[in-house]
């Protein structure tokens, strides 16, 4: 199991409909076999500072899931409009409670 975690900042001008593209899409990767956890959140609009959580079974299913048509072409319309990223993927050797 691990977690693909970071930021994105994208071109402020696609921001509206990028948020609009995964609305239309996060049900479908949500229940894609392995997908754990899927959020893009928008942190600030007017820098194009997008927060991304993700949280997958196997490289298997991250395989999987980057191949689906509504990815690549995620990807296609999106990836040219992106100004930078801290996205990583890290490796969870295990989980336990909160300490509340």
């Amino acid at each position: 199991m691990f977690f693909i975690s970071g930021t994105m900042t994208m071109n402020p001008d696609v921001i509206d409909n990028m948020v609009a593209d995964v609305a239309a899409m996060v049900d479908t990767v949500r229940a894609e076999d392995g997908c754990l956890h899927y959020s893009l959140l928008v942190e600030d609009k007017a820098a194009g500072l997008v927060n991304v959580v993700e949280m997958w079974r196997d490289d298997d299913a991250l395989g999987v899931h980057f191949s689906q048509p509504h990815i690549t072409a995620f990807f296609a319309k999106y990836f040219p409009e992106m100004r930078d990223s801290t996205l990583k993927i890290y490796d969870i050797a295990g989980e336990r409670p909160l300490p509340l």
